[in-house]
């Protein structure tokens, strides 16, 4: 599975790689990441969306991690020319294919339901094994409620990563689809006390309410397209992905009412 821009989790759920931001920086697919601007550190990350110069403040992670650290810097190209350009030009192998995207998840999360969740569950206490096997440990109604008004139909809807006693898992991905943007993949993380995000503030290139972002418009000489935008606040990240340019006149402002939507309606809630 490639490797997502955006977020890193350490312990990890689908296979062995992350999400991201969901990956943040799960949330990418873009640029290649290997390097990430969003990086997930559970054991020593504080709480919530941290943003700075990787350049100027380096990052050490585990062994096994270092890959992901901003050693390589291409995803800066890709997010320079996405805030300048409204695109960036890149290769059509860059260009993500949203179906192979969803069929990779899938069948990551059918391996994790077969063997990590079964030992993970057997961990927890009978109240939480019986009432939350299922359950996102954010907030979702926020984005069950844009869903809604947007006329979106919802094709899958899959947690995992890590279990939080008492709350459920910390991530979600879920597959939508309505007549605006076609398939939409969405993905939230949620923070505990002991994990959140390292945002490179050089590649931050959005801002949702305030909420710093990272918007990557790949594009290739034939046109086709793929946008990935993923951001954070202090309780939790997200992350999208399309095969349309978001930056297109009658698109921007529809896609701009869809993410601060889960954002306001969130930040009300709590």
């Amino acid at each position: 599975m490639d490797k997502e821009p955006i977020m890193k989790k350490c312990n990890v759920i689908f296979n062995a790689t992350l999400i991201a931001v969901f990956s943040v920086v799960a949330f990418a697919n873009e640029p290649d990441l290997n390097s990430n601007p969003f990086l997930v550190e559970p054991s020593t990350q504080q709480q919530g969306a941290q943003v700075f110069s990787f350049k100027e403040t380096p990052i050490e992670l585990h062994e096994n991690d270092k890959i992901n650290t901003a050693q390589d810097t291409g995803y800066l190209r890709l997010a320079l020319e996405t805030k300048s350009n409204g695109f960036a030009l890149v290769d059509t192998s860059q260009i993500k294919d949203i179906e192979k995207v969803i069929a990779e998840h899938k069948n990551g999360h059918e391996l994790f339901l077969r063997s990590l969740k079964p030992e993970i569950m057997a961990a927890q206490s009978i109240a939480d094994q019986t009432n939350l096997s299922q359950q996102f440990a954010g907030d979702t109604v926020s984005l069950d409620s844009i869903l809604l008004q947007q006329e979106f139909i919802t094709f899958s809807r899959m947690v995992g990563g890590n279990f939080i006693a008492g709350s459920g898992w910390d991530q979600l991905t879920q597959v939508v689809k309505n007549d605006t943007f076609g398939t939409v993949i969405i993905k939230m993380f949620s923070f505990s006390q002991s994990s959140g995000v390292y945002i490179d503030a050089d590649a931050v290139n959005y801002y949702v309410n305030s909420n710093p972002g990272i918007l990557y418009v790949l594009k290739d000489n034939s046109d086709n397209v793929y946008t990935s935008l993923s951001w954070a606040d202090e309780n939790q990240s997200y992350f999208i992905g399309i095969e349309k340019n978001i930056n297109d006149i009658g698109l921007k402002w529809r896609f701009e009412t869809l993410i601060t939507s889960m954002w306001l309606y969130y930040k009300v809630i709590k």
